[in-house]
Parts: C-alpha cells; structure tokens; sequence
C-alpha cells in the first residue's frame, strides 16, 4: 500500500509553542484511528522491526494513521527541551488535535517503549477525551525508585542518557570517555567533565529524597483512579525501566475503573529487547520461544480497541490462552499465563544468612538455609570507595559491548562481597515475584550502601545473576527524610530488589545471595562522608558488618508458587 506523508507539520501548544509531527496516511482519503509515537529520539528515525519493516508503515499499511512528534525542545519541536517535566500537557493537546483532523475518527492511541512510555502515562494523567488505549512498553516512571535515584542511589546510566539527549538531536555516545567520566568528583560538576553543561543533571542530583520536586510528575492512586483506559503493558525481566513499567500495570490493575482490561507481556528481556525480543543476554541463551511477534500483538490490540475487530481481538486472547499475564519462565524457558501478577498463589519463603564470620568471596563459608541461625559470628568487610564492586565490562553503558555476562563469578571472588549459598535443592523451585532482603548491619561511618544480588548457581559453577537491589543507609526509613548513621549501631534494613523475575531453580541447583556495599558504575559510589550527595569529594573507607544470629535474623525473603500457571 502506498503512503501519504506529511512531514514536519507544526501543531500548537496551549502556550502557542509549535510541535513538529510527522504523519503517515493510508492512500485512500478517509477518516482513519490514529496511532502516535512521541519521542525525544527524532521522530524521523521510526523504529525497526525484527523484518527490517518500519513500525509507522506497518501499521500504516493496516488502516492505521500513525503521528510522530517531537516532544519539546527536540528535533523540528520548539521550546525548551526539560526531560519527564513537559510531557502532561503536550501530550493532551497533541492527541485532542489530532482527534480534530479531517484524515482522523476522533479515536487515538499511544504506543512506545522507555521515555516513549513515559510520555504516555503522562499525558493519560491529563485525562484527554480522546485517548483511546495504550501499549506502554518498558516505560520509565517510577521516580526515586527506578530513576534516575533507586533508595538513594543515583542510577549513574542517567548522566549518559542526559548526553545522548542533549541538544535537539540525539548525540554520538562515544565521543566522551565514560570511564573517566564516571570516577569525575564532585557529581554536580561531572556534566564538565562531559563536556555539555546539563542544568538538568545538577538539578536533579540536588533532589536526592521524594520531595515535592518529584512527586508533581510521579503518578499517584488517585491518578490510576482515574485513567479509564484499557493497556497492553510490556517489559523484560531484566530491564531497567521494569520499576516503572509494573509501577503502571499493577496501579492501572489495581485501581483503575479499567482495571479488568490490563495486560502484562513480560519476557527474559533487557531493555531494548522489549521492542525486538531476543533469545540471547549476558551469555545465556532463553531459546527460540523467547523471541515472540509483539508487532502482532501490536495490531490486534490497536485493531480491536480503535476498530471493534472482534477477530483480531480472538487472536490476541487466543495468544494470551484467554489469561491476563503472560510470563516467561525461566530456567524452564517456557511461557506461562496467569490471571494476575504477583501470581495471587505467591507465599513467601525466608533464606536465612549463615557463616561462621568468613563469608567474603564464593571460597568463604556463607550459607543460606531456611533453618535459623542460633549464635554466629559477624560477618565484616572493608568497603573502598575508590575501590569499588565494578558492575560493567564497558562504561559507555550505551556501546553494544556494554551487555555485562550474567555470569557473577567475576566479582564473587572479592573480600568486599559477602556470599552466601544455599546446599544443593532437591526440588525444583518456582520462583515468581520481586524478592525481598532483610539484613541487620552497621558501619563506623555516617552514611553506607548496601548491595544485594540473587544468583542461580548451576551444576558447572556458573552463578547466573537474576536480580539486584540496594539502598542507600541513610533512605533506610523514609525516601522522603534521610537520617544519617550512628557509627557502629546495628539497624534493620528491609527493602526490595529492583526487579520482579519468575525462574525456577533447579534440583542439583543452588541459591545465592551476594551481599556488598558498590555496584559501580551502575550507582553511584557512596562515598561514607554523609555530606550532600552531590557535594562529596572526601573518601572514607567503611567498615562494615552484616549480622546473622537469632537476634538478628537477616533473611532473603523469595515469593514461590507452586506450578499452577498454564504453561505454553
């Protein structure tokens, strides 16, 4: 089918700011559902699909008009480009105008993945008339507790992102040395050592707590309450928008008077692979039934929600075998549905720490068990800031070398990583849900991090990494106030991994727990001072300890479910 286009038309604002989109138009004049795409990226660069066919002719080609825009401050688009803050308001208006036009029926979706995700539930947020449905995929929000802050750790990938948004057009990441970057002091000065002034990245590493800066844009209950609006939601188990892209699902499925028409696709992804899925990462290998048809998935939900077509909606219920959620199992790697996530059969199972005070490196004598610790001896390491837990092979974390093994064995054998390993199951275990820690710990110093990961250790040796988590000491209460340390007091710490995950440990398996205080350059080093986080130049070393007895009962907390999910 041949395409009309009209390119860099200008649409504006309800300041009179002008907004470039382009639009691609079946052949035939008519009045068409509309499909638009609002990017930072440059609208003109449409996304691939796994054929090689852009997205915008595809669904061109199916009926559909499809909107691509600049949002504000990039590419064609006037005004001043501020990342997540601008995108509410220009969002309603975008869709209401485009539900004007002659060549529309008043019916409009969204779609796109990552920011293009958050410019979705932004503009959702403003409640315009004619926002039809969306497919939100791998889609960032979750401020504080996803970006560019996770429990007071600064997720260091955003000054990166920042650069390759700088500008109107996006920038060559590899004309800066990230790995001298990334060591830069003191942080609100780093974007020199970039060298693009970022007013954005000073002004957020200023809003290091939940305060009023950031909860104006994050989305609340009362928000889900109101977005009456059916979503196919999509993400991966190991991408790093994941926290946002639940945050919407389980808020829309909670609370949303459409909460019964909420679907969840998530697959053993990163985060590009949420728009292309692949079979391969870091080393493993999900198999050939890791790579599905999202673009179909695409296309059936636009057609039925903005054509009524109830026989595309057959095939899409048919794909999801009539369920709401559909997993990938991994371990298994086979595919499963259910009707909820968390699976509503999920219990909670502790993994208690054990050592005899030796547990630093995998030849050290850390235990987990679900039997619980009497009286044991402290575990103790000393955490270098100007040494830390490297979590990357590349620090350009946007090069295609960047994709680290899942492998962890590289930073198991380090004095300054606790790891603690379960004897080998006997039975499988099915793990489904965001797993928690409770540790009980302390340091002589006013401020700390503490860094967990899970690991699945095969037969072979291999500890295949399935989740992280950490928190900042001083956000262990509240991420609104912070309250520094009391050097050598032993506090509670209780927090979940970024992730959710669903894997099956197998029997001849173990379950690890690596315990730390860096993961770098992933977050930021704490640098043990307690001074301003974006201030710090002085290093201390810590000395910190981890406590397992039955006093303190410090615990990796796993969901586990029986198998009851219908497997595909």
């Amino acid at each position: 089918m041949e395409i009309r286009t009209l390119f860099d038309v200008k649409i504006p604002m309800r300041d009179k700011t002008m907004l470039s989109v382009d639009i691609y138009l079946p052949k035939k004049e008519d009045s068409y559902p509309a499909i638009l795409i609002r990017t930072p990226y440059n609208k003109a660069l449409a996304e691939e699909t796994k054929h090689g066919t852009r997205d915008v002719e595809f669904f061109t080609r199916n009926g559909f008009a499809v909107v691509m825009q600049d949002v504000r401050g990039r590419g064609d688009s006037d005004g001043e480009w501020i990342p997540m803050f601008n995108e509410g308001l220009d969002g309603y208006d975008t869709v209401e105008w485009i539900a004007k036009q002659d060549w529309c029926n008043g019916k409009v979706a969204m779609m796109g993945g990552s920011y293009r995700g958050w410019v979705q539930w932004a503009a959702a947020r403003e409640i315009p008339p004619h926002l039809t449905t969306m497919v939100s995929s791998a889609a960032a929000g979750y401020f504080m507790q996803e970006l560019p802050f996770i429990n007071g750790m600064i997720t260091m990938g955003m000054i990166q992102w920042l650069h390759l948004v700088g500008g109107r057009s996006v920038q060559n990441p590899k004309s800066v040395n990230w790995e001298k970057v990334m060591w830069y002091l003191p942080l609100k000065s780093m974007d020199d050592a970039v060298g693009r002034m970022s007013t954005v990245w000073k002004k957020w590493i200023s809003h290091p707590s939940l305060d009023d800066f950031w909860q104006k844009i994050l989305l609340t209950t009362e928000d889900f309450r109101k977005i009456n609006l059916p979503v196919l939601h999509i993400t991966g188990w190991y991408d790093d928008d994941q926290p946002g892209a639940m945050y919407f699902y389980k808020g829309m499925a909670k609370y949303s008077s459409a909460k019964d028409k909420q679907f969840l696709i998530s697959g053993p992804w990163e985060h590009g692979a949420t728009r292309i899925p692949k079979q391969h990462l870091g080393g493993l290998d999900f198999g050939p039934e890791a790579v599905i048809n999202l673009l179909n998935l695409h296309l059936w939900w636009f057609e039925y929600y903005l054509k009524e077509d109830k026989e595309s909606w057959k095939k899409f219920l048919q794909f999801f075998n009539n369920k709401k959620v559909y997993t990938f199992t991994m371990g298994e790697n086979k595919w499963v549905t259910r009707n909820s996530w968390p699976p509503s059969e999920s219990y909670t199972v502790p993994w208690y720490l054990h050592s005899n005070g030796k547990a630093n490196t995998l030849l050290g004598d850390g235990k987990l068990s679900q039997e619980e610790p009497l009286e044991e001896t402290v575990d103790c390491y000393a955490y270098d800031p100007r040494d830390p837990v490297v979590s990357t092979i590349d620090f350009n974390l946007y090069a295609p070398s960047a994709e680290t093994p899942l492998d962890m064995r590289f930073i198991e054998r380090r004095d300054d990583v606790l790891v603690f390993t379960s004897e080998l199951l006997k039975d499988d275990l099915e793990l489904a849900g965001t797993p928690r820690i409770l540790i009980y710990a302390s340091s002589n110093c006013l401020d700390t991090d503490w860094i967990v990961l899970l690991s699945d250790v095969y037969p072979d040796g291999k500890s295949i990494n399935l989740n992280k988590g950490g928190i900042r000491a001083r956000y262990r209460n509240s991420l609104e106030r912070p309250e520094l340390l009391e050097k050598g007091k032993i506090y509670k710490y209780e927090f979940k991994f970024i992730f959710a995950t669903s894997h099956i440990f197998k029997s001849g398996h173990r379950v690890r727990l690596l315990v730390t205080s860096s993961f770098f350059p992933e977050f930021n080093r704490n640098l043990n001072t307690g001074g301003p986080i974006d201030e710090e130049f002085d290093v201390k070393v810590a000395h910190n300890k981890v406590y397992h007895s039955r006093k303190y009962l410090s615990s990796l907390l796993l969901p586990m479910v029986q198998r009851k999910g219908d497997f595909k």
